[in-house]
């Protein structure tokens, strides 16, 4: 065999070997004959004597062979593995969200109502509300957030205990206030010094409480305020259908309208003296 006929099966082998894995292993009916004895060295030289380069078709084939081994080619890798058993239909799930930190639970109700020493440091009870009808807004407002935190903290617990229910303690934005003024009037009058203030402010909304029952809850955290925390209080008050017409029939009858009025009962009296005065004087000509 010649040199040159040498290095061209030595090249054939390497590509074919670089495309197609061990020659062992390559058994596809596609492409080569899987009942043929013949030995390796038959088929290395069958594939010599073909100089002409592999085409993209031929690489592509010999890409999609599955070896032996049991190992599946990439095609075969994409395609999903189709299950015998028929899929089970997945059912729908619906899932009811409570409202944000509202448990109803009713121990806890009964423990808010009496008092517990002790409790006070736990989160407070917050009630379902009935109807969500808002009765009263509280605003807390003060200079350091340590202080205001504690005030809606007391305030929640004060309204657990009265069975109002009530919304989540919200933070309301901070206002900031920033002032620039002169040092001094003489020799610092150039230099410039800046002051900031910043206000703190929490909310609370009050939901389905009778009136007297907020005006007590009220009245309790004014007695038991915090020291440079301030309070806002917004109430509406529910009034019957046809109160206005009730009202004005009341204004009416305290007006007592069509009895004589100050005026008339000025110029009455008037006359009565004039003709007193006129009797005595007539009087007192007859006697002299």
């Amino acid at each position: 065999m010649k040199p040159a006929d040498t290095l061209a099966k030595q090249t054939a082998g390497t590509n074919l070997n670089t495309l197609v894995g061990p020659k062992s292993q390559d058994t596809s009916p596609s492409n080569f004959d899987s009942s043929s004895d013949a030995p390796a060295a038959q088929q290395t030289a069958a594939v010599t004597q073909s100089p002409e380069p592999i085409s993209k078709a031929q690489t592509a084939d010999l890409r999609g062979i599955t070896d032996t081994s049991g190992t599946p080619s990439r095609q075969q890798q994409q395609q999903p593995a189709e299950s015998s058993t028929s899929p089970t239909p997945k059912r729908e799930v619906t899932t009811v969200k409570p409202l944000r930190g509202v448990r109803i639970n009713p121990e806890e109700r009964q423990w808010h109502a009496t008092v517990v020493h002790g409790r006070g440091v736990l989160e407070p009870y917050r009630h379902p509300r009935t109807h969500g009808v808002p009765v009263a807004f509280i605003q807390f407002r003060a200079h350091s957030p340590g202080p205001i935190q504690l005030a809606a903290h007391f305030a929640s617990h004060a309204a657990a205990s009265l069975g109002i229910p009530i919304s989540g303690v919200v933070s309301l934005p901070t206002r900031r206030t920033l002032w620039t003024v002169p040092r001094g009037p003489f020799a610092h009058k150039k230099s410039q010094e800046n002051f900031e203030r910043r206000v703190h402010a929490r909310a609370i909304k009050a939901f389905d409480a009778d009136a007297e029952v907020v005006d007590r809850w009220v009245r309790y955290l004014e007695a038991h305020a915090l020291p440079g925390v301030g309070m806002r209080v917004v109430r509406w008050h529910r009034l019957p259908v046809g109160i206005g017409r009730s009202h004005l029939q009341s204004v009416v009858g305290r007006m007592r309208l069509g009895r004589p009025t100050d005026k008339q009962k000025v110029k009455e009296l008037g006359h009565r003296i004039v003709e007193v005065e006129t009797q005595a004087a007539k009087q007192s000509d007859a006697s002299a």
